[in-house]
This record gives C-alpha cells, structure tokens and sequence, in this order.
C-alpha cells in the first residue's frame, strides 16, 4: 500500500469513526431524555393547572348563585310572610327580590358556562394525559433496542479505532503531521483524482504529478487545495 493509499485509508476510518461517535451521542441523548415526553408532560401540566383554575372558579360560580338562591328565600319568606306590613317597605323588598332574581338568573348562566368549560378543560387533560401514557409506553417499548444499537455502534466504533491504531503505528510520523495539518482546515484531506483533475477542488493536475500520483512514489500534493493525492 503506497504512503497515499495509506491515508486515504486513515481518513476514510477517522471519517467513519466521527459517524459513529455522532450516532453513538444521538442514542445516549435518547436513552438520557426524550424532549418530546418532556413537551407533552408540559402539555399535561398546563393542562391540570387549566382545569383545577376553570374548576375553581365554576364553584365560586356554583357558591355565588346558591348565596343569591339563600338570599332570594330570605326576602320571599319576608314578603309574602306577613311580619312586614308597611307598604314602602314592601314594595323596597319587592324591588330588591326582582334585582336579585335577575341576578341570579345571570349567575346561573354564568355557573353554567364555567361548568361546561370544566368539562372540556377535563376532556383536555385526559387528552394529554393520554398522550403522555402513550408516550411513555413507547419510550419503554424502545429502550431495549436503543440499548442493543449503542452496544453496536460502540463495539463497531472500538474495532475501528483499533484499526486507525495499526494503520497510524505503520505510517510515516510525517505523513501524519501533513495528514492532521489539512485535515484541520480541509475535508477530505486526502482525494483522488477525477481524469486530469483534483476530484477535492476540481482544478488541473500536471502530468508530473499525476503520473507521482499513480506510482506513489512520495506524497502528492495538489498545487492549488494542498489535498494529499491518493491513486
């Protein structure tokens, strides 16, 4: 295997490698959390505190007409109980029960819409406390195989670096240091060529370096992306 080939090898490992170690972060990420059980858990909370401040105030609702109801009584019995006998006093009372009645009819209307909003805030929170079970079963259900891909990825990616291990213990110790100082500014430090061009930047190669390039005698260069030229 020519010093080119060897790098070309090298890269096409770490290139590998990287992959591996992006996937293996994206499965622990998952294991660790699922943001999406996280929104619908959220979903779920609003969803209970909506429900349990709806509910609140549907008994303030409930309390407000059955206070009027009690009131309403009182002034009924007054009326019409004969312990009231002047007239500008009944008909004040008789003014005051109408008034009340209105009111009561508002606030029963009122209680009735709360109502009516509790039971579908509590459609609501079973809805997202649906999602949420499913969810979770899902997550469950997906645990074992997300755990047998890491296990995987990992053994695949220890192969791997024992691999990038032997190669690099064979290489040129300068090959290497060229190899690293363009891989840090270009990807793929190391390319072929197209016919006559750089498969990396897609310029000219000489003839010279072309031919350098397919005996691998040495380390190749492109003159204009400073890739390393493989055959």
């Amino acid at each position: 295997m020519s010093r080119a080939s060897a790098l070309l090898s090298l890269q096409q490992i770490d290139d590998r490698i990287a992959t591996l170690t992006s996937d293996i972060a994206s499965v622990e990420a998952s294991l660790r959390g699922d943001p999406e059980l996280d929104r619908l858990r959220a979903a779920e909370a609003a969803a209970h505190e909506a429900h349990r401040t709806l509910g609140a105030g549907a008994k303030l609702a409930e309390l407000e007409a059955a206070s009027l109801q009690a009131r309403i009584r009182d002034l009924d019995r007054r009326l019409y109980g004969g312990t009231v006998r002047n007239p500008a006093d009944l008909m004040e009372m008789q003014r005051e029960l109408e008034a009340m009645r209105a009111k009561l009819s508002t606030a029963e209307d009122d209680a009735l819409e709360r109502m009516e909003q509790v039971d579908l805030s509590l459609a609501n929170l079973q809805g997202a406390s649906a999602s949420v079970a499913a969810r979770e079963s899902q997550r469950s259900n997906s645990m074992d195989p997300l755990r047998a891909r890491l296990a995987s990825l990992t053994a695949e990616r220890d192969v791997l670096n024992a691999e990038r291990d032997a190669v690099r213990a064979d290489a040129d110790p300068a090959d290497l240091s060229l190899y690293a100082r363009i891989a840090a500014h270009r990807r793929p430090a190391v390319t072929g060529l197209a016919g006559e061009f750089c498969a990396g930047c897609h310029m000219p190669v000489s003839n010279e370096e072309r031919r350098a390039v397919r005996t691998g005698t040495g380390l190749t260069q492109c003159a204009n992306c400073d890739r390393i030229l493989a055959p």
